[in-house]
């Protein structure tokens, strides 16, 4: 076996590779002037079993072409078997059509992956309500989803010895909160469209750039001199993580921790969550300042049991 990292995925990559106790070589990529991607592999793949792990963020654009060539490639060296290790999907929220006439993405990019020859693909707290942890059908494509929300907890428990609540900010969260803890505490938020102003269950607005403002977040939880732990999958933009953190604290809570597993954090958010909170923390799923959860150990757990 062989683990080929990717540009994106570096320090992880290495990680994984030395869990599982495999050869880590590095791939090598790089952009033209006019933005074509090149790719290049040194290695001797025939007959081996391949593991590609690269994270689709930043650039998903970019960082979803670099897999695909470099898992062709692999098959084009012999490569008896290419896993895809993906800790964080691009397009993966697009996995449904919401609206008469959207493209389904995700379904176009798991008939790419399949079309260079990926016959697995690991990833990490995806998109995917209905598989928090487990195996399932990705369009055709075998696929396994791994939760971190358990992995996360365990950090936190570790540095603030005392009871937690933990909650997640929406319904979007529920799954992965009900896997972690046993409990499924979500709060409800109301989105509001900023063009009809109308809730978003009730807008009819076909215009399609748009984005729903959050203006309140509902629930029937007990903060009160309690340390609570927000968990989610993703932290954008983090609309719905503030108006969260600031339900908690009008609720009386002593500590307001919060815990996800892909930390995008658009625009200003991360410095925003961290003047409002006592401790954030997301995994290495994609790099940050605040990405002290390694998401390697799961990984490496799951391929030495398959």
């Amino acid at each position: 076996m062989i683990l080929l990292n990717s540009t994106k995925s570096s320090a992880l990559g290495e990680d994984i590779a030395s869990y599982l106790r495999i050869n880590f070589e590095s791939v090598s990529s790089r952009i033209f002037p006019d933005g074509e991607t090149y790719i290049r592999i040194s290695n001797d793949l025939q007959g081996k079993e391949v593991f590609i792990v690269q994270t689709m963020f930043p650039e998903p654009n970019n960082s979803l072409m670099e897999f695909l060539l470099i898992a062709d490639t692999a098959k084009d060296l012999g490569a008896k078997k290419v896993t895809g290790i993906i800790p964080y999907m691009a397009y993966a929220r697009q996995d449904r059509k919401f609206q008469a006439g959207e493209a389904l993405s995700m379904k176009t990019v798991a008939a790419l992956l399949k079309s260079v020859g990926v016959e697995y693909l690991i990833t990490v707290d995806t998109h995917y309500q209905h598989v928090p942890h487990g195996k399932f059908d990705l369009f055709g494509l075998n696929s396994m989803n791994i939760s971190a929300g358990r992995l996360l907890l365990a950090h936190i428990k570790d540095k603030f010895d005392e009871d937690l609540i933990t909650i997640g900010p929406d319904f979007g969260s529920s799954e992965m909160v009900k896997y972690a803890t046993g409990e499924e505490k979500v709060l409800k938020k109301e989105k509001i469209c900023p063009i009809c102003g109308l809730p978003a269950t009730q807008c009819k607005c076909e215009t399609k750039d748009k984005e729903y403002i959050i203006s309140d977040v509902e629930g029937d939880f007990d903060f009160k001199d309690k340390t609570v732990v927000i968990l989610d999958d993703i932290i954008a933009s983090g609309g719905t993580m503030i108006q969260t953190v600031k339900k908690v604290k009008s609720g009386g809570a002593r500590n307001i921790i919060i815990a996800a597993t892909h930390g995008l954090f658009l625009k200003d958010s991360l410095n925003t969550l961290r003047t409002l909170t006592d401790y954030l923390v997301v995994t290495d799923s994609i790099s940050t300042p605040v990405s002290n959860v390694s998401v390697a150990p799961l990984i490496g757990a799951f391929n030495t049991k398959s």
